[in-house]
């Protein structure tokens, strides 16, 4: 058995956080509204979440080790010793 997630199997469990995301943004709307808009809503949000991981991970790093990978990701040289 493999311990990684088929393409199908990400996509459902993506859905699925969606899906409950959705539902709670229509309860706490007294269950009214755009269904499309609570789905876009919650599809917004928990895509706002992954993108601010890599950053909780730096917070965690040690200065140096922070700063290259911020330069690295940046596409930016961190040590001089590598410019030209």
């Amino acid at each position: 058995m493999s311990d990684t997630m088929s393409p199908t199997a990400i996509a459902a469990s993506q859905d699925e956080r969606i899906r409950q995301r959705a539902y709670e943004i229509w309860e706490s709307e007294g269950r009214t509204g755009d269904p499309e808009d609570h789905w876009f809503r919650a599809e917004h949000e928990l895509a706002g979440q992954s993108q601010e991981r890599p950053d909780a991970i730096l917070e965690d790093a040690p200065p140096a080790a922070a700063v290259e990978a911020n330069s690295a990701a940046a596409g930016e040289i961190a040590d001089e010793r590598w410019a030209d």
